[in-house]
């Protein structure tokens, strides 16, 4: 109890230190911006933007009404959290301003600034508290595991890595504050009794459901509490209209947002692709769209231009290598790829051009691969799923192993997006892409 007393605590006055720190940035920027032609007035007394200490009272209140010093999320949910908490004081403030008349009193450029600041202040901030409070062992809950044997192995594993959650394995019930039940392939009669025997020995008990390619984090619970039933509604995330065009919107905007850094780059590209071999900048090739319909998928060319011959004779002398193409649909040492070729696969920036086909609308920045006609019927069950929205430039099969996937792998993790899909999802993914392109994983 003291443990999380003193973890609480410590979470309070990272953010609150946030906060402070937020503000005075605000205060230096908006210093700099006095000496523009476009911001004048700012008279530099900070204190005044504290609003009598109501702020920091304020952004506590949010903090706690998003479980932010109650709940345990990983780091990406802990972020949308933060990021919401941030808006809402914003919010607040400027109601706070409008209700008072006195949105002439105090610069709202200021506030904004703060805000921008608190945005990956508060992450921080928060990272590090909690980094710490887990070396001093002040972080950590019991946790009790209960499954077959694989099961709570592969848990055991997962809450060891995700030290940010702060769950640790005991050994026995006696030892645990609380109880993760692994619920796949378990009998309802057992699971029923398992609940009802741990919910006498820790205030909480969590279920696993383990089912295959749904997650929970977007479905509604609908209570039936006369009946003592609740209905679960799952739904595939990008089949609702609305889902689809608010993805759209976001896209294009971010899209737009990139242009003026992504089209430098693909013409320092193009030059480098010309000065180490003949042949066309682009490479275009047919691949599967929304609904099946075809349509050219472009990429810088990184192979050269008598590729297939190269390839022949290769094949021929490393009969092996057609092996790993049939589980990876791709070589191990592929011949055919140039200098160049090696370097843009690498940092997948031979896939760039692509942008261009979300500008054709024959795309989206992020979704499923783009599957080759040839692939159609190796999909199997889950093609009128993967068909029924449009390919992506990167998907969550960039960001989980890329070339270490199997193809197998490669559909399950397009058909989990697909019925999984929120906004969120995709800002993890885009974040994380170049994290992963940075550290070249999975790359070939």
């Amino acid at each position: 109890m003291l443990n999380r007393i003193i973890a609480v605590m410590s979470l309070v006055i990272a953010d609150m230190i946030s906060l402070l720190t937020a503000l005075y940035v605000a205060h230096l920027s908006r210093f700099f911006l006095e000496n523009t032609s476009l911001f004048s007035g700012y008279d530099g007394h900070i204190e005044r933007f504290f609003l009598s200490g109501w702020l920091f009272v304020i952004f506590i209140v949010i903090n706690v009404s998003l479980g932010l010093y109650t709940k345990r999320n990983d780091f990406w949910e802990e972020l949308r959290r933060s990021y919401l908490a941030a808006f809402l004081l914003l919010i607040a403030v400027v109601m706070m301003l409008f209700i008072t008349k006195s949105t002439e009193e105090f610069s709202r450029t200021f506030y904004v600034l703060m805000f921008l600041n608190l945005l990956w202040l508060m992450p921080l901030g928060r990272v590090g508290a909690k980094k710490l409070l887990y070396i001093l062992g002040l972080w950590h809950i019991d946790a009790f595991l209960v499954g077959n044997a694989q099961q709570v192995e592969k848990l055991k594993k997962d809450l060891a890595i995700n030290w940010y959650l702060g769950y640790r394995s005991v050994a026995s019930i006696t030892e645990a504050e609380i109880v993760f039940i692994a619920t796949r392939d378990m009998d309802v009669d057992l699971l029923e009794k398992l609940i009802h025997q741990y919910k006498r020995h820790v205030k909480e008990v969590i279920l696993i459901p383990y089912l295959h390619n749904i997650s929970f984090a977007n479905s509604e619970i609908i209570d039936l509490r006369i009946g003592r039933m609740s209905f679960i509604n799952i739904q595939n995330q990008l089949f609702i209209p609305k889902n689809i065009a608010i993805k759209k919107m976001a896209e294009l905007l971010l899209i737009v947002v990139m242009l003026p850094l992504t089209f430098p780059v693909m013409l320092m590209i193009a030059l480098a692709i010309k000065l180490e071999s003949r042949g066309d900048v682009f490479f275009k090739q047919q691949r599967l769209g929304k609904d099946a319909e075809v349509f050219e998928c472009y990429k810088f060319r990184t192979m050269h231009e008598n590729s297939d011959r190269i390839l022949k004779r290769y094949l021929q002398e490393h009969p092996q290598e057609q092996v790993h193409y049939e589980m990876y649909h791709k070589y191990k040492n592929d011949p055919r790829i140039t200098r160049v070729g090696v370097w843009l696969r690498q940092l997948s920036l031979d896939e760039l051009p692509q942008i261009i086909n979300v500008l054709r609308l024959e795309m989206n920045l992020i979704g499923p691969r783009p599957y080759m006609l040839s692939e159609k019927e190796k999909i199997g069950e889950n093609v009128e799923t993967i068909l029924h929205v449009k390919p992506g430039l990167t998907g969550l099969w960039q960001i989980s192993g890329r070339n270490e996937l199997s193809f197998k792998e490669r559909i399950e993790l397009d058909v989990w997006y697909i019925q999984n899909w929120s906004l969120w999802l995709d800002f993890i993914i885009f974040v994380k892409t170049f994290v992963v392109l940075c550290s070249r994983h999975g790359a070939k």
